[in-house]
């Protein structure tokens, strides 16, 4: 039977009006420790806010923070302040298990508190078994879909989130990213820009994310695995359209030959020459091919390095497509 794996404790106390992350030394002292959505931000989301306006980032901030505190109402207190993000916050996690909100994770491995350096509060976890858990991220965009760079940001957040919290919690898992996407504005002309949706978000090896706080703070810059270079990135769509109609032109291809090999079966024919293409029919045949695997192991003495030969063989590029 599994064994129940209850969340401990980061030690950290989060300072929201300034946000500041101090945590307790075992020697009675404070550290300070930086956030990691502003190394993310430096990082690989620097673009997420191009051509707003600062008085409009602000205004978001303001609302993304008043629908947090509502949620946390909720979720603390039992308390539903009668908004609709928090009804659309309560229809979309009724089935959830949510074990914590705000939950404090830090990146101390092993008591190293010298190397200790991030900390950040996750929005929600929620209970998934005995030992699996799922991470949420609450975010209020006015976008309908989130953008490029608002993925690749929410996707690094959480992964962090989630190579934190299994370094806090031994032997947790965390099986589940999510972002909810919460809105409900008023537009320019009158109407509500009203979003409620669950996003899931596809989890970032935690080395890779260990490599970008690492590269922050010792004042790099992080290559960023998933970011095509831009000379790349142009030809993406025309690369993908190749592949597209070459894949249907060969399954037209093989569907037409298909139907002259049925014919030329029927007909009894060999050969057929037109302009410019000919059609040759194959007889059926076996085709015989030697078991080394087999080979080798009925006979394990014999010494197979003297009759390998090797060549070298080119590097290739493998493009796969959603």
């Amino acid at each position: 039977m599994e064994k129940r794996i209850e969340l401990v404790s980061s030690g950290v106390l989060f300072k929201e009006e300034e946000h500041e992350y101090w945590l307790t030394l075992p020697n009675g002292e404070k550290k300070q420790l930086c956030g990691i959505t502003s190394a993310i931000q430096r990082q690989v989301a620097g673009h997420e806010y191009d051509g707003c306006p600062e008085y409009l980032i602000k205004r978001a901030g303001e609302y993304g923070t008043s629908v947090h505190k509502s949620i946390e109402r909720l979720i603390n207190d039992f308390e539903h302040d009668g908004t609709v993000e928090t009804e659309d916050f309560r229809n979309l996690t009724a089935d959830m298990n949510i074990e914590a909100s705000e939950y404090n994770v830090t990146d101390l491995s092993n008591d190293d508190y010298d190397s200790c350096f991030y900390s950040s509060n996750i929005d929600i976890v929620t209970r998934l078994s005995q030992e699996d858990f799922g991470l949420l991220d609450l975010k209020t965009y006015s976008n309908a879909k989130l953008t490029k760079a608002q993925m690749t940001k929410a996707r690094y957040q959480l992964s962090c989130y989630a190579y934190m919290f299994e370094l806090q919690n031994k032997g947790a898992k965390v099986k589940e990213l999510f972002v909810i996407h919460l809105c409900n504005k008023t537009k320019k002309d009158g109407s509500i820009n009203h979003i409620a949706e669950l996003v899931p978000i596809e989890r970032i090896p935690s080395d890779i994310c260990k490599a970008l706080l690492e590269a922050d703070r010792n004042g790099e810059q992080f290559n960023n695995p998933y970011e095509l270079p831009k000379e790349v990135e142009k030809k993406c769509k025309r690369i993908i359209k190749l592949i597209q109609t070459k894949k249907e032109a060969e399954e037209e291809l093989t569907h037409i030959k298909k139907e002259i090999l049925e014919t030329m079966l029927f007909l009894d024919v060999d050969n057929w020459k037109g302009d410019g293409i000919t059609f040759s029919r194959t007889a059926e045949t076996t085709r015989s091919s030697f078991d080394l695997a087999a080979f080798k192991k009925k006979y394990p003495d014999l010494p197979y390095d003297d009759f390998i030969k090797k060549s070298n063989v080119a590097g290739s590029l493998k493009i796969l497509t959603a």
